[in-house]
């Protein structure tokens, strides 16, 4: 039996201001009956464009929907605290019933390390650290965990999320972003799934054959480990349409910007799709669409991916 696809939608990126709550809070609303599987917010700490903060936007969307899972990608998790992000999301999923997953990354700016005092050198091992200080405290009563950068005694965090029983480690998914070889091994290793962007069908199908050799190396051949993918997009009434539209929103990205382009999906719902399917050829099911926007077009742009791309994929 094939797999369901399942696309879910992207917040994030408002190279021209954010949307109003109102709009928000009408998205949330209304995601479910377009069609859209989940939310997953970008985390910036230092951004170069607008941006809100990643736990209070989720406990807006948990408290505006019911079923669609909801988190971020990929949390900075290297910036702050593990112990201060497990109550944070332990306390969401508490107040969305169970509805939390994440993805985790090192972040590619240096100068977020910076500025929150963090040294950016041994950011992979530190980010190995701080997925296992999640797990210890999300499935221990009193957990403790003496590292090389976190140590602790008897710590309870009280509500732990909801039991998972769909993965390898009990508690809420952890998906791990990236590309580089320390990401593949980080998620064939420790993770619930992988969650790249800005890959070509190609790239990605490379990266993930590296991660089940990798994980018949750390003894998990059979490990639950899911894949995803998230594709910058825009809808128009054309192809040419979207691209002319897109570099406005781009700009801040600088060079950067050709890889949103190259990578993306943009036109109308068909073009989208017939990109979506050469994603699917390689094995992949699961897709996060994320709109390049303006703050007033991105309800649209939501109900278009979800009424004329998500919900036909349900049927």
């Amino acid at each position: 039996m094939e797999a369901q696809i399942k696309v879910g939608v992207g917040f994030g990126l408002w190279s021209m201001g954010v949307p109003k709550p109102e709009t928000i809070v009408r998205v949330a609303e209304r995601a479910e009956e377009w069609g859209v599987d989940s939310f997953w917010l970008a985390d910036q700490i230092v951004p170069r464009t607008p941006d809100l903060d990643v736990v209070a936007v989720l406990s807006l969307l948990a408290s505006r929907t019911s079923k669609i899972k909801l988190g971020p990608s990929v949390l900075l998790l290297n910036l702050r605290h593990p112990l201060l992000v497990a109550k944070a999301f332990a306390t969401l999923d508490y107040l969305s019933g169970g509805r939390i997953v994440m993805a985790v990354g090192t972040g590619a700016n240096l100068a977020e390390y910076a500025a929150c005092g963090i040294p950016s050198e041994g950011r992979g091992a530190r980010l190995d650290e701080g997925i296992q200080v999640l797990r210890t405290v999300w499935r221990q009563a009193r957990a403790s965990f003496h590292g090389r950068f976190y140590n602790f005694d008897n710590v309870t965090i009280e509500p732990r999320p909801q039991p998972r029983h769909n993965n390898d480690f009990g508690t809420i998914d952890l998906w791990v972003g990236g590309s580089a070889d320390g990401a593949l091994r980080r998620t064939a290793r420790y993770a619930d799934g992988y969650f790249p962007s800005l890959q070509t069908p190609e790239e990605y199908a490379r990266c993930w054959a590296t991660i089940r050799r990798y994980a018949e190396q750390f003894g998990r051949a059979k490990g639950r480990i899911e894949s995803g993918i998230i594709i910058f997009c825009r809808l128009a009434p054309s192809r040419r349409q979207a691209l002319e539209e897109v570099p406005a929103y781009l700009r801040p990205f600088g060079a950067a910007a050709e890889q949103f382009i190259s990578r993306g999906a943009f036109g109308t719902p068909d073009d989208i799709c017939e990109r979506i399917e050469a994603y699917i050829k390689v094995g992949l099911n699961k897709f996060v669409l994320s709109p390049l926007a303006g703050p007033d077009e991105y309800a649209q742009q939501v109900e278009m991916i979800g009424k004329e791309i998500a919900t036909p994929y349900l049927r």
